[in-house]
Formats: C-alpha cells, structure tokens, sequence
C-alpha cells in the first residue's frame, strides 16, 4: 500500500534547488549515525591552542570519518589521520594543503546527492591556505574555515535526509 507524503511543516525534506530530484538519486551513506554540524574555526583555534595542536589532530580525524561516511557510495576514501600526519611530515606540510584540497572538492561534489550546492571547493581551501601564508598567516583559517563549513553544509543535508529516512521506517511499522 502506498504511503502519503508527510506534508506537515515541521517535515524535514531535502530541497529541491535548482531543479534538483533529490528522491532520484539518494545517497546510501545514511547508515553512519550523527555526524557534526557545528564545526567552527574559533573552537578549533583555541581548542588548538589549549591542547597544543592535539585538538586540530583530532578535527582532522573527524573530518576524514565523517566525509567517508557521508560521501560512503561515492568510490573515493578520504585519508585518515596517520595518513595525513606521516605524509604531511614527508612533504614539509604540503599534503596537508592536498588533503584539504582533495577533501573540499570530495563534498563539494558530493553536495548535489543531498540537494545542497556548494559555491566553495578545493580551490578555495588552496587558494586560502597559500595566500594566507603570506599574509601573517590569518588567510591559511580563512581556508580551513571555508572547508569546514562545506562539511557543515553537507552534514546539515546528510542528517535531514537520516532524520527522514528513520521517519519513514517509523511509518511503516
């Protein structure tokens, strides 16, 4: 038996900008749980700070779980933690700028699945994090704080659409 839509205003639904179907072409990494969608530069730096640089280590960690888990039918995987120190240390912090760069484009790409577009991408973060070392070294949070809100915009979608799903699996029984 067919189910009617559930047209209460308090209903979360994924929009449907720019003409976007997102019924057509759900994502299925919607079975990973929660996943942060406040994720912000000032905590970041001053958790930082506090714990000399641990707290940024484990926000790197996080960033790599929740995109893999987002972006889970997409054939790429992010690079975790030991990865991105191990590699960061061998290239003189540049792969930390290609992981962030590959990152930010993995969601920004990924974004349409949830029906959400994303202006910003890995060009962005780059672009940022380069220039920004020139400039007192302020424009490299500028990059990160572009790159986690991207994650925030996508984390946003992924949780209304979880929160739907569960909705309707609560309908049926």
């Amino acid at each position: 038996m067919a189910q009617a839509a559930d047209t209460t205003p308090n209903a979360q639904q994924p929009s449907n900008a720019g003409g976007y179907d997102p019924y057509a072409q759900q994502p299925s990494g919607t079975g990973g749980g929660p996943i942060r969608t406040d994720r912000d530069i000032i905590t970041y730096v001053l958790l930082s700070i506090i714990t000399c640089g641990i707290y940024g280590y484990w926000y790197i960690y996080q960033l790599a779980q929740d995109a893999n888990i987002m972006c889970a039918d997409d054939n790429e995987e992010t690079p975790g933690l030991l990865a991105y120190i191990l590699l960061s240390m061998v290239t003189c912090g540049f792969y930390a700028i290609y992981w962030e760069y590959k990152l930010a484009n993995r969601l920004s790409a990924y974004a349409p699945r949830y029906g959400v577009q994303i202006k910003e991408s890995g060009s962005d973060v780059i672009m940022w994090r380069l220039i920004g070392a020139l400039i007192c070294v302020l424009g490299t949070y500028v990059g990160t704080n572009i790159l986690f809100k991207i994650a925030n915009d996508l984390a946003t979608a992924y949780q209304q659409l979880l929160r739907l799903r569960l909705h309707q699996v609560d309908k049926t029984h």
